[in-house]
Order: C-alpha cells, then sequence, then structure tokens
C-alpha cells in the first residue's frame, strides 16, 4: 500500500522530468498534471492515516459526530434491537479535507486553527492547490486548469507544509521528507 511519502516522492519525480522536458522544448503538462494530483494524493493519505490511527483511540477522545464527520460517515439514533436508545455511526456523508484538517489541528494541536487561519498564505495556497485538483479531477470545458512547471512545485511545497502543520501540532513532530 502506498503512503503520502509514496506519493510525494513520486510526484517529484514527475516534476522533475517534466523540468526535463521544458529545458528541451517538450510537452510536459501530462507530467505536471500527474504530479499534481500525487501531491494532492499526499495530504489525503497522510489526513486519511491519522484519522484511522484516531479511530482506535479510545471513546472519550473523540465524540461521536467527530469521529463520524473524520470517517465520513453519518450517526443514527437505534431505536430498535440491543443498541436501542444508542447513536451509531453508519452509513457514508463525505466531508471536505480542508474541514477534517481544521477540526484535527482544533483537537489535537498545540496552537489550534490559528496555523492556518482562512485569510493566511497558506490557507491561499492550499485553496489555489485544491482549486487546480478540483479542475483536473472535475474537468469542465469553461474552467480549464493552465499548469506550469513553478506552479506545480509549489503544489508539491504546498504539499509538504500541510502534512509538517498537522505532524507538528499534534504529535510535535517536524516529518523529514
Amino acid at each position: 500500500m502506498y503512503d503520502f511519502r509514496d506519493y510525494l516522492n513520486h510526484s517529484e519525480k514527475l516534476v522533475f522530468l517534466a523540468e526535463e522536458l521544458s529545458e528541451k522544448d517538450q510537452e510536459n503538462d501530462w507530467l505536471l498534471i500527474s504530479a499534481t494530483i500525487l501531491a494532492w494524493a499526499a495530504i489525503e493519505s497522510f489526513v486519511n492515516n491519522r484519522i484511522d490511527d484516531f479511530e482506535n483511540l479510545p471513546d472519550p477522545l473523540l465524540q461521536i459526530h467527530e469521529k463520524a464527520f473524520l470517517l465520513d460517515k453519518k450517526i443514527k439514533f437505534v431505536n430498535s434491537g440491543d443498541k436501542k436508545g444508542k447513536f451509531i455511526i453508519e452509513g457514508v456523508e463525505y466531508n471536505r479535507i480542508e474541514d477534517k484538517i481544521f477540526l484535527l489541528l482544533e483537537k489535537f494541536g498545540e496552537n489550534r486553527t490559528s496555523n492556518i487561519s482562512k485569510g493566511g498564505l497558506l490557507w491561499q495556497e492550499f485553496s489555489n492547490f485544491k482549486a487546480a485538483r478540483d479542475g483536473l479531477i472535475h474537468p469542465r470545458q469553461r474552467n480549464q486548469i493552465l499548469l506550469n512547471l513553478t506552479k506545480v512545485q509549489g503544489f508539491v511545497f504546498t504539499s509538504k507544509k500541510i502534512i509538517n502543520l498537522i505532524s507538528e501540532n499534534i504529535w510535535r513532530k517536524s516529518i523529514v521528507f
């Protein structure tokens, strides 16, 4: 199974190849598209695997609605059977990755979400990255995504900064890439 480091490593290799093709005046869009998607997959992989870690911790650490939110599940009130009168987690209800990041930082972070405020530079970089990724994954003619080497290098760097932000705030450890 691939983890966030694999996705980042593959993304960086694609950026390197794109740079070489660019120097030879050859088309490199196919590499830049793939590098962008893989850099985004690194963030999702890191966040989702941290969520899986938290799912296995004792219940008092996460309330049922927080656990359901992070796991992309719904909460259901049971009115029959042996779980009657209790809330359970089931079904699927997808939540945005940025909201999951905010919850993780708010719940477990030392400095809370002030580290990624919606007006801050990192948030703007993340939002631009997300818009490009969304445009590539859900293409529409009217929303053409234009990539270049500098922009995609920035996406890879933003991916690393987001992953590091989460790691530093939750585990107080920087990740060496």
